[in-house]
């Protein structure tokens, strides 16, 4: 008796077919990957910035030493027409000095001793008139030394001791070198000196005497001094460069900020810069 035929399991019958229908599932999938892969991102790994490391002795910047000026001296001195170098800072007694000093007929009250002298400067020295009757001795300078903290001025006229170099400490005022000059004698017009003004390093004073109608000084050769910090608008106009609206400005700035302590805090101003503050240096001064 022949036994019937088992069928065979449903996984055994349709096993081709489920292998067919996964092969076929997967490459529909890896065909996805591949078509909806994002496209490669470049990344750049940069380096970080090297940490500055501050230098235990700070490297000052260079300064210019000024000098040495030369300076031409003529006039009545034992040897005029003489080319004198002299170190930055020198006043005009130090270029009479170099030029063998003055004669005896020398007119030095018509010559600011206590001038800084500038590089090219000329240095004219006059005589009395005929008939002065202040002749004497060949006049002794006495050679002054700058003290920080002072100022030096020249007081000649009617005080008891005229053409003299006196140094005082800075915000003094006239009145203040006249009683260094041993104080003004009974001719003194002292109407005519302003005895509260204040001074400056290099200011001549001048002590007319009574009756005399003309004031003589000498003719500076360079522009007087101007004080930044008190100075007008107008009188800061004065310095080379320096026109009516920068001027203002200085004027504003300071009334704003303060007073200015150097040269390099000018820089601060809007329309300043380093040619102009080179410019104004020789001429301008910090009280």
């Amino acid at each position: 008796m022949v036994e019937p035929v088992q069928p065979l399991p449903l996984l055994e019958r349709f096993k081709y077919v489920i292998f067919l229908v996964v092969g076929v599932a997967s490459a529909v999938g890896v065909a996805m990957l591949v078509f909806r892969r994002p496209e490669p991102v470049t990344i750049a790994v940069l380096p970080p910035e090297p940490t500055a490391i501050p230098s235990p002795t700070p490297i000052p910047s260079a300064t210019p030493t000024p000098g040495p000026y030369a300076i031409y001296i003529t006039g009545a001195v034992a040897h005029p027409e003489t080319v004198a170098t002299l170190d930055y800072g020198s006043r005009v007694l130090h270029a009479l000095q170099a030029a063998g000093g003055p004669l005896e007929n020398a007119d030095l009250e018509r010559v600011n001793l206590a001038q800084i002298v500038q590089d090219g400067d000329h240095i004219q020295v006059p005589t009395r008139p005929p008939g002065d009757d202040r002749s004497g001795a060949t006049p002794v300078l006495r050679i002054i030394t700058a003290t920080p903290g002072t100022l030096t001025v020249y007081v000649t006229g009617e005080v008891a001791r005229p053409e003299s170099l006196v140094t005082l400490p800075v915000g003094s005022r006239v009145e203040d070198a006249l009683a260094a000059a041993g104080g003004p004698t009974n001719r003194a017009d002292l109407a005519r000196v302003n005895l509260s003004q204040r001074l400056f390093d290099g200011d001549l004073i001048y002590v007319p005497p009574l009756g005399d109608a003309a004031i003589q000084t000498p003719t500076p050769n360079r522009p007087p001094l101007v004080a930044v910090n008190s100075a007008t608008a107008a009188e800061l106009e004065t310095l080379p460069g320096i026109g009516p609206s920068l001027a203002q400005a200085i004027v504003d700035y300071r009334t704003e900020n303060g007073p200015f302590a150097r040269l390099e805090d000018l820089d601060n101003v809007p329309g300043l810069g380093a040619s102009k503050l080179e410019a104004i240096r020789e001429f301008v001064i910090f009280d």
